[in-house]
């Protein structure tokens, strides 16, 4: 506060001998009497705080002094009740029953501490109440009233950890022999929340199978698939959301699909173990057909489900299920199924099920196809 208030001197000073020779005597006849008022708002502040220091420093001293009072107090009850012990004769102490004075004895300090504690929260609101009411009856500048930092306007809260929820996840394996094949698979999940209500989430996956013998059928499966949604809560249970999802089969019908949309989502349910959100707007849909070339860029709509559920302080269990239909009657869906235990510290060990479909494919294509995968993930 020193500093503050010698700064703002050095200030008006130069303030004033840069405008003295640019104003005329009315006029600075008026500065000068504002520039009075605004050094007695200060001095009454700094009086202010002067008392509450004064005040606390008072404080302290009584409950040395009454702690140091209690102390003796105490120290000569003591000696009182062991000179009292040593006349009780041997006989009579036999009869008396020690479990109920003891416990009388030992409930009193417990109840003094909750009074105490009672005593101490109350007078510290009554000073707080008290040191505001006196700073609105100084009748200071805004800027200076408002300098109190217990009622400063909290911004939004931070997240101590933002990546939390983050992992990354190879599987695989390697068959050699009569029946040779070559399988990897890996996934990561991004998770990025800088603040309460800001949730930004990257879940990418990657599978690829392939026949090693020499009259088999070479690669059966190489698909690559990446979902990004942010999302910002008005309250704990409404929001809006942005999601791009993108895949890319080159066995499947469609050489790729890659959907944009934006919209409402609210939470259905949530507890402390689980949690329902929804999702649903408008979305704009790029597609290629793999055997024709055909291109298409078509609006629609697109609807999503989420469910977690903690059963364990090291397991879950995650469903999403994104149903996207565009104005051609194109309509293509997929789930994910994850059930997550953790195995060792940050290593967890991964369940997977995943379906992608479409409402129609070529003639040698399938409308839905599976996977299921096993991963050893890292999480952070």
């Amino acid at each position: 506060m020193t500093k503050r208030l010698t700064a703002l001197a050095v200030l008006i000073g130069t303030l004033n001998v840069t405008a003295v020779y640019a104003m005329s005597p009315d006029d600075a006849q008026t500065m000068a009497q504002k520039y009075r008022a605004l050094a007695q708002s200060y001095e009454d502040l700094a009086k202010h705080y002067q008392a509450i220091a004064d005040a606390g420093s008072v404080k302290i001293k009584q409950n040395d002094t009454a702690q140091n009072t209690k102390t003796a107090t105490t120290a000569t009850q003591a000696t009182d009740s062991a000179a009292a012990n040593a006349k009780v004769p041997v006989a009579s102490a036999a009869v008396l029953s020690p479990w109920s004075d003891s416990l009388q004895e030992q409930k009193k300090p417990v109840a003094q501490s909750v009074q105490a504690s009672k005593s101490s929260a109350d007078t510290a609101a009554t000073s707080q109440a008290q040191s505001t009411s006196s700073l609105s009856s100084l009748n200071l500048p805004e800027g200076i009233a408002n300098d109190d930092a217990v009622s400063q306007k909290k911004p939004n809260i931070a997240i101590a950890d933002p990546w939390k929820g983050t992992s990354f996840g190879l599987g695989g394996s390697i068959v050699t022999g009569n029946s040779a094949a070559t399988n990897y698979n890996g996934n990561a999940n991004i998770s990025y929340n800088p603040i309460i209500p800001w949730k930004n989430t990257l879940v990418m996956s990657y599978l690829y199978n392939r026949d090693d013998m020499p009259d088999g059928k070479g690669v059966k499966t190489n698909k690559f698939q990446a979902t990004g949604t942010t999302s910002w809560n008005f309250d704990k249970n409404n929001g809006i959301y942005g999601r791009i999802n993108y895949l890319n089969d080159q066995l499947d019908t469609y050489s790729y699909i890659l959907s944009e949309s934006i919209g409402y989502q609210r939470q259905l349910y949530s507890n402390d173990t689980m949690s329902l959100t929804s999702s649903i707007g408008p979305s704009l849909t790029q597609q290629k057909v793999k055997d024709t070339g055909e291109f298409s860029n078509a609006l629609g709509a697109q609807g999503g489900l989420d469910y977690v559920w903690n059963f364990t302080d090291t397991s879950s269990f995650k469903q999403s299920i994104l149903v996207n239909w565009t104005a051609d009657d194109a309509t293509t869906y997929q789930t994910n199924s994850t059930l997550s235990t953790e195995i060792y510290k940050n290593l967890i060990l991964q369940l997977g099920f995943q379906i992608n479909g479409s409402s129609w494919a070529s003639s040698n294509k399938k409308r839905a196809n599976t996977v299921t995968s096993t991963t050893i993930a890292y999480s952070f």
